[in-house]
């Protein structure tokens, strides 16, 4: 028993070369090239899934403050609103997933670090909007009817380090990051309106508090500098953005050492990310990185949700999110999202018997008397093509219905039956067009009251009739 046990110590403390038959370094190194490839894999991964909000801003502020392509719907230099005078259609989208046709659309990208950013809002006469403020953690502050008014006021955008003393009318709104995005949306009661609407969004403005202070005139004429277009998402690249948004700002509270580890891998705020500089081993680990990370999201973003209601899927968690990164993430890869109080949108891809909904059939909802959706503002219901999820073309250029299109017509017993098929049913005034392709709808409930937020409100069933 001594002879085995020394001759097991021998081997433990010999040479590697002498237990697998190899030169000593090559057999080290191949254990260093393992663990850099794994750690790079699993570190890699966890921070896809927590930095995707952090990537995807960035990028969407470099496409929207440079001029990337010739007919490009949205570009503005920082710290300025893109004003879009005309409802979205199928043609003017943009990069816009799913946008809505009740609301003129406004937006901007905002440097917060060296001073704050004061928004002039318009008085709006009881006119809903909302400003959707949204920091780089996709945490969601709104701004307009719901939560401050509609009469002329002022905000400050604060970022997280700066300090001083604002003016006594305007009102402070402190911001968890250095850099936020402004999607501002104006509601419009269709063509009739667009000419009021659109002179209260001329009224929304931004300047820099210096700026504001000095009343000097805001640039009429604006420079969009080119630039090539930025898309990192799937590449090596997506780690250099992560690594230089981590050098310029502070994590949340409790996520510093989660944030260290990232310099393990060489993109933490500690370290100087070069993609054509990292190590093989590492590099492929981060490839791997990138795969699982896609296919997180394409999971997350397709995965069952609890609160259905007639076959009507209720997202109402996109907000808060704390540790749940994952969610935070899918939000981001499925097109951000608002606050559940300020606007809940509910959805459908399939018919009552699971089938994908196509154009070669027809379907109606039929909601009771006194059974509208419950809101502060309005509703509408929007088809858009489920595999793009783009408005859908149609002969009569109507791309939502709900209680503020004109003309619509109840039934006798004062219950409200809408439509939806590619040919126009015999009631056309109820009807919104879809196409031949498979199509998702989505109800869109401003300012939901509580049976909605709360689960008690159902919305209709959606009926198939050939």
């Amino acid at each position: 028993m001594k002879f085995i046990l020394l001759t097991i110590g021998a081997l433990w403390f010999a040479p590697i070369s002498l237990v697998y038959g190899q030169p000593t370094q090559d057999a080290r190194q191949r254990f260093v090239e393992v663990i850099n490839e794994k750690q790079a894999l699993h570190i890699g991964t966890l921070a896809y899934v927590w930095g995707y909000p952090m990537v995807d801003m960035s990028k969407q502020m470099h496409n929207e403050t440079h001029k990337t392509s010739a007919n490009q719907p949205v570009a503005a230099p920082i710290n300025h609103f893109f004003i879009n005078e005309n409802l979205i259609t199928p043609t003017t989208a943009g990069e816009l997933r799913a946008p809505n046709n009740d609301t003129l659309y406004f937006s901007g990208w905002f440097d917060l670090s060296k001073e704050p950013i004061v928004i002039t809002a318009p008085d709006t006469r009881d006119r809903y909007y909302t400003l959707a403020v949204t920091d780089f953690f996709n945490e969601v502050t709104h701004l307009g009817r719901r939560t401050t008014g509609t009469k002329a006021q002022l905000f400050a955008l604060i970022g997280p380090t700066w300090k001083g003393t604002l003016p006594k009318n305007v009102r402070p709104v402190k911001m968890a990051t250095k850099n936020v995005w402004i999607l501002g949306r104006l509601a419009v009661g269709g063509e009739h309106d667009l000419q009021d609407a659109r002179a209260q969004l001329r009224g929304f403005k931004a300047a820099p508090l210096s700026q504001w202070l000095a009343k000097k005139a805001v640039q009429e004429t604006l420079v969009v500098q080119e630039a090539v277009k930025s898309n990192p998402m799937a590449s090596i690249e997506f780690f250099k953005i992560l690594n230089i948004w981590l050098k310029n700002n502070t994590p949340r509270a409790g996520e510093e050492a989660m944030v260290r580890m990232f310099d393990q891998i060489g993109f933490g705020p500690n370290s100087e990310f070069d993609p054509e500089k990292i190590n093989p081993s590492v590099r492929k680990g981060l490839e791997g990185a990138l795969a699982e990370g896609q296919a997180l999201l394409r999971a997350s973003s397709q995965q069952p949700l609890p609160d259905v209601r007639n076959g009507w899927i209720f997202p109402l968690g996109l907000a808060d999110y704390g540790e749940n990164y994952l969610m935070r993430a899918a939000v981001v890869y499925g097109g951000y999202a608002n606050r559940p109080e300020e606007t809940v949108y509910a959805a459908r891809t399939v018919d009552d018997s699971g089938q994908l909904m196509t154009g070669a059939s027809r379907y109606q909802i039929r909601f009771p008397k006194g059974a509208l959706p419950p809101v502060g503002a309005f509703w509408s219901i929007t088809a858009y093509d489920l595999k793009t999820f783009t408005l859908i073309e149609n002969s009569i250029n109507r791309f939502s219905i709900g209680d503020r299109t004109p003309e619509l017509v109840y039934e006798a017993d004062g219950s409200l039956l809408l439509q939806f098929s590619k040919n126009p049913p015999a009631n056309g005034k109820n009807w919104l067009p879809v196409g031949d392709a498979p199509f998702s709808l989505v109800v869109r409930m401003y300012e939901p009251a509580q049976p909605i937020l709360n689960g008690q409100y159902k919305l209709p069933k959606l009926e198939k009739i050939d």
